[in-house]
């Protein structure tokens, strides 16, 4: 993945901040698009966050942090586990550009495809990652996943029954893989489609607050 590490929006102080937060967008969308949400984020945390919105590479005409999965000749649906390994060592090289103080804590986080690479960052970054959240996402790759630790056992997970784009049906799922990994998921679910509802807003400030 080619990632232009200078396209990127920062909210609150790095040098005095308590946290320090890496949040991803959905496909097809831009990190403008969560920049009033993580303002309202950071004023809850008493401004004590440094987060950063990067913008995902545009590939065949829409903003994509990994290569969809693609129909082989069966029709089956196959994930694409060595560009997800890109877009991983990519996100990598971004956190080391930015200089962040290590022992602050690092929270990963987003929404839709944002979501999904947050979960790989959890299982495959080379760095020290203190927590992920995953609204309305699934885990990418899962059986490649499988035999990985993860990096921490705060996540917070949140998804709608409605969800038209990525199923509940794939949501249980990455349940499913992630119970197997950790006995401390913390979840929200309800009568909503692919947003992110002011009840998610709500519990996702207070899994922040608590870590």
């Amino acid at each position: 993945m080619n990632l232009n590490n200078d396209d990127f929006i920062t909210i609150g102080n790095k040098k005095n901040s308590k946290v320090n937060i890496l949040w991803f967008h959905g496909y097809g969308s831009n990190n403008w698009s969560f920049e009033s949400t993580m303002k309202l984020v950071n004023i809850r945390l008493n401004e004590t966050a440094y987060i950063v919105l990067p913008n995902a590479p545009i590939v065949d005409g829409k903003s994509s942090w990994y290569p969809l999965p693609a129909k082989n000749e069966n029709g089956s649906l196959v994930e694409d586990y060595d560009g997800l390994n890109k877009s991983i060592k990519a996100i990598d090289n971004l956190i080391e550009s930015l200089s962040l103080d290590q022992n602050k804590k690092l929270i990963v986080g987003g929404f839709s495809q944002g979501a999904a690479l947050s979960l790989s960052l959890l299982f495959k970054s080379k760095h020290k990652i203190d927590g992920c959240a995953a609204l309305s996402g699934y885990m990418p790759s899962a059986n490649e996943f499988k035999e990985f630790p993860l990096k921490s056992n705060n996540i917070f997970i949140a998804h709608g029954y409605e969800d038209k784009a990525i199923s509940y049906d794939d949501f249980k799922k990455t349940l499913i893989f992630l119970e197997t990994k950790t006995d401390k998921l913390t979840k929200h679910t309800g009568n909503f489609g692919h947003t992110i509802t002011n009840e998610v807003s709500e519990e996702f400030i207070q899994w922040l607050e608590k870590i």
